[in-house]
């Protein structure tokens, strides 16, 4: 699975946050808000106006990889799992006017690298904006590469 910041591929359609936990499923017809493998709502795209994120981010470029040899160095150490998960999130979906905020997992402990959550916003902006470009949610791997190249444009 292909994964960039927050956003990762999965089959059928792009998850933003972690896929086992609580997160979004963005699909071409609509955004499912799921907790793990169980849906919380499924919301059609005509009804979304917005989505934000609030994630820690951080200006250090591989958070994610740092994050887990630290916790693996700790854990061989302890010789026990330390029960450290990342602290989850939140998102704000805005749907016909009204403002939902949920929580959204993260995918490591510490902070996203904060150009990966500009590319991820201005991703969910293109996709809101143009329906006709929805349908790449079908197969998600390529909007990850967008997803990058529009993070590098911000950096």
């Amino acid at each position: 699975m292909k994964r960039y910041g927050p956003l990762i591929a999965v089959p059928d359609a792009l998850a933003v946050g972690d896929p086992g936990r609580n997160h979004l499923r963005l699909t071409p017809d609509a955004v499912i808000l799921r907790e793990g493998v169980d849906s919380r709502g499924i919301v059609p795209w005509s009804r979304v106006e917005r989505i934000e994120l609030d994630v820690p981010t951080t200006r250090f470029r591989l958070p994610g990889l740092v994050g887990t040899i630290v916790l693996g160095a700790l854990t061989a150490v302890a010789l026990s799992d330390l029960g450290v998960d990342p602290d989850d999130g939140a998102l704000t979906l805005t749907v016909d006017g009204e403002e939902q905020v949920m929580p959204l997992s993260r995918h490591h402990v510490g902070g996203y690298w904060a150009p990966t959550i500009d590319g991820a916003h201005r991703l969910l902006a293109h996709l809101i904006a143009n329906p006709e470009q929805r349908a790449l949610l079908a197969h998600p791997e390529p909007l990850i590469d967008i997803a990058a190249q529009l993070a590098r444009e911000s950096v």
